[in-house]
C-alpha cells in the first residue's frame, strides 16, 4: 500500500540518518536490520569496545519519536539485545521536520 511504502521509506531513511549520526558521535556501526530469533535489531554498534543495540524510531512532523517507545517495546528490544551479548541498549529518535532533522538519543 502507499501508506506502507511511505512508512517503510521513512523508517529506512531514519535508520540511515541514525547510523550516520551515531558514527559522528564516535560509535562504529557493525550491522543494520539484523535478524535475530523472534525479531530484528535496527542497528548494532561498537562504542569503545562495548556492544550496543540501538532501536531507531522515526517520525515526520511534530512530536518526539522516543515517545513512541513504550515499556513493552523497551523490554522486547532488551530481550533481543541479550541474544547478541549487548552490554547496552540505546534508543534513538529521528524526527524528520520540514526544514531540519532532529535527533534524540537515549543511551541505555
Amino acid at each position: 500500500t502507499l501508506t506502507g511504502d511511505r512508512r517503510a521509506f521513512t523508517g529506512a531513511a531514519g535508520e540511515a540518518l541514525a547510523a550516520w549520526w551515531l558514527q559522528h558521535q564516535g560509535l562504529r556501526v557493525i550491522a543494520r536490520n539484523l535478524e535475530v530469533h523472534r525479531g530484528e535489531i535496527d542497528l548494532l554498534a561498537d562504542d569503545r569496545g562495548a556492544r550496543v543495540v540501538i532501536e531507531v524510531r522515526t517520525t515526520r512532523g511534530a512530536g518526539d519519536p522516543i515517545d513512541a517507545v513504550n515499556d513493552s517495546k523497551r523490554r522486547r528490544v532488551r530481550s533481543l539485545a541479550s541474544q547478541l551479548g549487548a552490554s547496552r541498549v540505546d534508543f534513538l529518535g529521528v524526527a524528520l521536520r520540514q526544514d531540519a532533522v532532529e535527533f534524540h538519543w537515549v543511551p541505555g
